[in-house]
């Protein structure tokens, strides 16, 4: 199959205004401007097979408004449109609204080949290009909500005809959070946000609902509270407070609650704990039956909420409602796609031991390190986006490698220069003696490199309660070495270890690290 492409053409007609779904034209009215071409100029076919945006064929998930039914509309990220078809070539006509809005494209179900695009207001755009005559499936999925609605005027399709609709998914699952849940700097390892580097569909929202076999919605706002959401979780769309959503029509199965991180700028902990017993009441009448999940990451803040949400759940009484951690290791940043894979994986183990739901493997790789190991010590992974489960202050002469005669084991390994440094966190506490392990070698004899692990408290920006370095001098061949730490005891509570290794000279090559926590 070739690899589809995906491109943005102008349309040379009038865009209506918010709202104006009126004037939407169906796909075969839209004027040609193409040449004498079967495509014309636009890349357009001069005669594609029209499919209305309320065929019953197109399946669409999350939270679609359908007041009008010739121009669908969703604003909450995660929300898609799916069809199958017999062909080779798929277009789209919509209108993403007032703002740039990032949206992904999926064939055959492929996700981590899936593509991104970005664009706003009025577009004819081509989802799928030159596939294997057949069948395929297409679903375009929103990743962002900046803007109004994301209004679908309908489809273009060249091959023979619109299949059934794919089936439906046997499980839904709702999921309210914050900004990390929302996907901010979901693309990048320093925490650069916007339209080019947000989006959801690889937050744990939507793995943790792949691996399950669920649909799913992620009524997630930048900046939310507790607070906050108890006038957005019922809303259709974010920024309008009507109409609001049906949830009876929409029963869930699982509804996950990961909020409170922001509540804590200007609430005190006994208001906190009572807004969490407000947005329980307030999920528990919407969804009467569904399992609900307080989800909190713990390690990035003193007393926040993670402290005392297992508390707040056992007061509260519910025994459909459980509580579940994860650990915040991505030092009060945002979490990008590899770290959301290891949040994915906490809440997949948690689910499966409350519920005896069985979870396929997620294909997203995971930034946690397991059991008190480091993830991705060969940096043979790597996320859709690039990053590969290691952390640097600036990207400036750190290189992963991808090279199978130069690595001490399997295809890849990471160079550092020019004084640069890499650096991994995981979790630890009191007393724990910490060993790691790693092949290292320099670019000439002479080289040199500093290996440090520090232990820190539970807010990660803290100055080290306890910090072990050694520089080591290398040669131009792979050599071992090993370290050890202990972790104090007494004073702040440990929370995490931070693992950093730095070219302290000239040129310094790494592989084969592994960590063990005892």
């Amino acid at each position: 199959m070739t690899r589809a492409t995906i491109i943005l053409l102008p349309l040379l007609i009038g865009c209506p205004g918010p709202g104006d779904t009126d004037s939407a034209p169906p796909v075969d009215s839209i004027p040609d401007d193409s040449s004498s071409d079967d495509t014309g100029d636009s890349g357009r076919p001069t005669d594609p097979l029209a499919i209305e945006p309320d065929d019953p064929r197109l399946r669409y998930t999350g939270r679609w408004n359908f007041t009008d039914r010739s121009a669908p509309s969703a604003g909450w990220q995660g929300s898609s449109v799916a069809l199958r078809f017999e062909g080779t070539d798929l277009w789209v006509t919509m209108d993403a609204g007032n703002h740039d809005e990032a949206f992904r494209v999926v064939i055959d179900g492929d996700q981590l080949g899936s593509q991104r695009l970005v664009t706003s207001g009025l577009s004819y755009l081509a989802l799928a290009e030159d596939l294997e005559p057949g069948e395929h499936s297409v679903e375009l999925i929103k990743e962002t909500y900046f803007g109004i609605d994301l209004e679908i005027w309908g489809f273009g399709l060249a091959g023979e005809d619109l299949l059934d609709p794919p089936e439906p998914a046997p499980r839904r699952m709702e999921f309210y959070g914050d900004s990390n849940l929302a996907g901010s700097s979901l693309m990048s390892e320093r925490n650069q946000g916007g339209v080019e580097t947000d989006g959801s569909h690889f937050t744990y929202a939507g793995v943790v609902a792949r691996a399950f076999g669920a649909d799913y919605h992620n009524i997630s706002v930048s900046g939310e509270t507790l607070q906050g959401m108890t006038s957005l979780y019922d809303r259709q769309s974010w920024y309008d407070s009507e109409p609001t959503w049906d949830h009876a029509e929409h029963p869930a199965d699982v509804v996950v609650m990961n909020l409170g991180a922001n509540d804590i700028y200007g609430a005190s902990e006994p208001t906190i704990r009572g807004r969490y017993e407000t947005m329980l009441d307030l999920l528990r009448a919407a969804q009467p039956d569904a399992h609900i999940v307080v989800y909190n990451g713990w390690g990035w803040a003193y007393d926040e909420p993670a402290d005392y949400t297992a508390e707040v759940v056992d007061a509260y009484g519910d025994p459909n409602v459980s509580v579940a951690t994860f650990p915040w290791v991505f030092e009060q940043w945002h979490g990008c796609e590899y770290d959301h894979g290891g949040m994915a994986r906490v809440l997949i183990a948690h689910l499966e031991e409350v519920l005896g739901w069985e979870a396929e493997e997620p294909a997203l790789m995971s930034g946690f390190g397991a059991d008190g190991g480091l993830a991705n010590g060969g940096f043979e992974q790597v996320a859709p986006f690039g990053g590969y489960g290691w952390r640097y202050l600036d990207d400036a002469g750190v290189e992963r490698v991808v090279d199978s005669t130069g690595a001490y084991e399997g295809d890849a390994y990471l160079r550092l220069s020019d004084g640069a440094s890499t650096h991994q966190p995981n979790p630890a506490r009191d007393g724990d003696r910490v060993t790691v392990g790693l092949w290292l070698r320099g670019a000439a004899d002479g080289d040199s490199a500093t290996v440090t692990i520090d232990f820190r408290d539970q807010a990660m920006w803290t100055t080290p309660l306890d910090s072990h370095s050694e520089t080591i001098e290398l040669g131009s061949d792979w050599s071992f070495h090993e370290l050890e730490a202990t972790a104090p005891s007494g004073g702040r509570a440990v929370f995490h270890t931070r693992l950093t290794i730095t070219a302290e000279s000239g040129t310094v090559e790494l592989d084969g690290l592994e960590m063990r926590t005892e």
